[in-house]
């Protein structure tokens, strides 16, 4: 199948498994937890179903493995990230119903996955390469490789995860990097990871549909860490990974916020830097509308993505 095939094909079956999904998630009662403490305009959005993370992750698996079975790093990644997420959201809404794994088993469970990934980036693919650029690579030592993938997984994963706060935020900023993904393969000459980037950026749009304001259904974590996952892994095959510190610009800047609002927090005995992390929070409660906040995210991710490009392709 070519580019154009994929992507109708994943479009289609999202929308479809879309409407199914949703309307089994409603009916379960699997429902979005809203924080009280958050901006007010939140709080309408009480009862909306969440894990539609589903909608996305079925097809870009089920294609993958049917037509990419050479995309095992990524598939890996997507999987793992996925159960831990749909662990966390069940916890979190039928077997708890409190705020989910606590932190530390969650890191736990995200640090074995990312040790799986790390094995198989070095061991099945003979991948020991960090790059910022088509023509700036390092061959890295295999510990310190394996560590470092571990590092960067975990990072990405929950940058994608703390980005997840407003309807169709988290989708909006990842598909100018998954346009991105598609480029770089395509000047590498990796066609399979260029079909894949394509695959999940059809899926993508698609889950969009249901996603964006006003959301019809959440991602949840069943989503949210898988799509990190994704995007981490895609740039590990294309060894992107210190590329992504401009390109993955929007993640970075939200996980920053959440880190300074905890250590300012604990230094001034309960005093925030912001008015809520992560930080698109804060714009809302600065008067900022969810509207405004989600397009000024997403264009400045379009425009780090569009500096990406050309950095890797002059650097």
């Amino acid at each position: 199948m070519n580019f154009v095939v994929y992507m109708i094909v994943n479009v289609i079956l999202t929308l479809v498994l879309g409407v199914l999904i949703k309307n089994k998630l409603k009916k379960m009662k699997l429902e979005q937890t809203i924080r009280d403490d958050g901006p007010e305009a939140h709080l309408k959005k009480r009862g909306t179903p969440s894990m539609g993370g589903l909608i996305f992750l079925i097809p870009i698996t089920l294609i993958a493995i049917i037509y990419l079975p050479n995309t095992i790093l990524p598939l890996i990644a997507l999987i793992g990230y996925a159960l831990l997420g749909i662990y966390d959201d069940i916890d979190k809404r039928v077997v708890n119903k409190s705020s989910g794994l606590s932190i530390k088993k969650k890191l736990i469970l995200e640090i074995v996955i990312g040790i799986i990934v790390s094995i198989v980036a070095l061991f099945i693919l003979n991948n020991n390469i960090v790059g910022l650029s088509k023509n700036l690579i390092f061959n890295i030592h295999p510990v310190f490789y394996l560590l470092f993938i571990i590092i960067f997984l975990i990072s990405v994963t929950n940058g994608v995860n703390f980005i997840d706060g407003l309807d169709g935020l988290a989708t909006l900023v990842t598909i100018p990097i998954l346009i991105l993904y598609i480029f770089i393969s395509i000047d590498q000459g990796n066609i399979i990871m260029a079909k894949f980037s394509a695959m999940a950026l059809a899926s993508i749009i698609g889950f969009l549909f249901f996603n964006i304001h006003p959301a019809k259904i959440f991602m949840g974590d069943t989503g949210s860490l898988a799509l990190g996952a994704l995007v981490a892994a895609i740039a590990i095959v294309l060894n992107v990974e210190i590329l992504l510190l401009i390109f993955g610009f929007v993640y970075f800047i939200e996980v920053l916020s959440v880190i300074i609002q905890i250590i300012y927090f604990k230094k001034t005995n309960g005093k925030r830097f912001f008015k809520m992390a992560p930080l698109h929070h804060h714009f809302e409660l600065s008067g900022w509308s969810e509207v405004k906040v989600v397009t000024v995210f997403t264009l400045i991710s379009v425009a780090t993505s569009t500096l990406a490009y050309f950095v890797y392709i002059l650097i």
